[in-house]
């Protein structure tokens, strides 16, 4: 896509993650938000009244072919990813694909054949990459600053019963529903696993998981997991992931340990040393608590070929690979070898 027009973008799914998407776009004087799906008649108006220039609709294929975007935000329910990335791509449109990419290495398989036939574009919609201290951290490991990484966790601890119960203030009903429930692991869990994957940037070799459904009643799945990895390098991983937590939420999505130091909380330990405190290179990032404002520009920025894709569509099938050998683990009681999507 050449540079000096804008790039004429559908939201797929127009609650927070896909309107988030879509001011940043708006904001930054590349993007015209051109069409808003949404099968939800309060959540098209709410768009629209944002956004009045844009078409909105229920019905996603008529829509795409009446605006003819450039690119497709997808932000709908995680169940829907890989079907609704599939149509954008066979109607010609990039598409930025909120976490988790997909919901099972099936689904990725089949979005990536598709990227590769058309040539178009997907990058996967990692907002924590984006955020202080998270990447800061990230960044530290991945420069050596604490010498060979032998460890690395992070964790989702949330309270969403919010978000779960009928009578909750964020109620979302596809989160429960009886079919595709939203599986907290991919929807929640997959935000410290990512990092924990791009901080250590090797094949997972091993994945072992317990999972547990005691906290929520009004959630129809598991609401607890406990996921260890180990990667083709050494490094051991864990991940610790809970959508019951009755108190207050902590996210520390990642912690690492090296040989030389140690990550935690934004900063630097070394053995005899006071803790350096990590300078915070994300500013501006950050909107509605994610990263959005910094992976929609740089979602721009790969449209008009000025940079790279950061976060491909195959970093994105790791995370549910590893997502999917945990559950497979679970079920059956016996460590599994995840699917590698080799990223150039």
């Amino acid at each position: 896509m050449q540079s000096g027009r804008f790039t004429k973008i559908l939201i797929c799914g127009a609650g927070g993650a896909g309107l988030h998407c879509a001011q940043v776009a708006a904001a930054d004087g590349r993007g015209q938000i051109v069409g808003l799906f949404d099968p939800v008649d309060a959540q098209r108006d709410k768009a629209q009244a944002q956004f009045p220039d844009a078409m909105a609709s229920d019905n996603y294929e008529k829509l795409l072919e009446q605006t003819q975007p450039d690119a497709v935000v997808i932000a709908g329910p995680d169940h829907l990813h890989a079907d609704q990335t599939i149509t954008a791509l066979e109607h010609g449109c990039h598409a930025l694909v909120e976490k988790p990419f997909t919901t099972t290495v099936a689904d990725a398989r089949r979005v990536i054949e598709v990227e590769e036939r058309t040539g178009l574009h997907v990058m996967t919609d990692h907002t924590m990459r984006y955020v202080y201290p998270w990447r800061e951290m990230v960044l530290a490991t991945r420069a050596g600053q604490i010498g060979e990484l032998f460890f690395i966790q992070g964790d989702y601890i949330h309270d969403m019963t919010a978000w779960y119960s009928p009578q909750g203030k964020h109620h979302t009903p596809w989160r429960i529903h009886s079919e595709n429930p939203q599986n907290i692991l991919l929807g929640g869990g997959i935000h410290p696993i990512d990092l924990i994957l791009w901080a250590v940037d090797s094949p997972v070799e091993e994945v072992c998981m317990y999972s547990s459904a005691k906290c929520v009643p009004e959630f129809p799945s598991e609401d607890c997991y406990i996921l260890i990895m180990r990667f083709e390098n050494g490094v051991l991983g864990k991940c610790h992931v809970t959508s019951g937590c009755s108190g207050p939420t902590w996210h520390g999505f990642f912690e690492g340990y090296g040989r030389d130091g140690a990550l935690r909380e934004g900063s630097l330990y070394r053995r005899g040393q006071e803790p350096v405190a990590l300078e915070d290179s994300s500013a501006g990032n950050v909107v509605g608590g994610h990263g959005w404002a910094g992976s929609v520009v740089d979602f721009l920025d790969l449209l008009e070929g000025k940079r790279a894709n950061p976060i491909s569509s195959k970093a994105g099938a790791n995370n549910v690979a590893v997502c999917e050998a945990g559950l497979n683990a679970a079920r059956t009681g016996q460590p599994q070898s995840p699917e590698w999507f080799h990223v150039s």
